[in-house]
């Protein structure tokens, strides 16, 4: 319930500081989206690594792009409060969009609840996968993830460590 509370308070917030209905653009200046090919039913998208940790841009809802962590031990999409409240405040996620809750093992074994909305549509470079369920946290300082909930949608995926990219194999 205190998910729910968060969000709601998010969605108000984001109502009363709507700037007049007036959207504004919100993208992170990450990759160059023109780096993205798409050669047959490969689509190659460039990644950022730090630390070990791989990152793809991804955009959500056609609003917001964020670098998010390549996670195949993820067994969904795993969002923060932030960027609920960055699509809620452009008008790309909705409390129609809210499904409920899940409880959810993180890597340190904890079992955690949180809230599972709907991104209607997420995009890699050229990958489209639509009506996405994501698992949102109510702490904002936590990594985002990309996992199998958009992975299993395509056939496979390849990391190529020499040109820096990871290829989506279309099914």
């Amino acid at each position: 319930m205190k998910n729910f509370a968060i969000i709601s308070v998010i969605f108000a917030l984001s109502l009363c500081f709507s700037c007049n209905g007036k959207k504004k653009e919100y993208h992170v200046p990450y990759y160059d989206s023109s780096e993205t090919t798409v050669a047959s039913d490969v689509v190659s998208v460039p990644f950022k690594e730090e630390y070990g940790v791989k990152t793809v841009q991804v955009e959500i809802n056609s609003c917001a792009a964020f670098p998010m962590i390549l996670d195949t031990g993820c067994s969904g999409m795993h969002i923060s409060v932030l960027e609920v409240y960055v699509l809620a405040k452009q008008g790309h996620l909705t409390a129609d969009d809210i499904e409920g809750y899940q409880y959810s093992q993180i890597a340190d074994g904890s079992i955690m609840e949180n809230m599972v909305v709907n991104l209607k549509e997420v995009r890699i470079g050229d990958l489209v996968c639509h009506n996405v369920k994501a698992t949102v946290s109510d702490n904002p300082d936590v990594p985002i993830l990309l996992g199998n909930g958009v992975l299993d949608e395509v056939e496979s995926i390849h990391v190529n460590n020499y040109e820096k990219t990871v290829e989506f194999k279309l099914k």
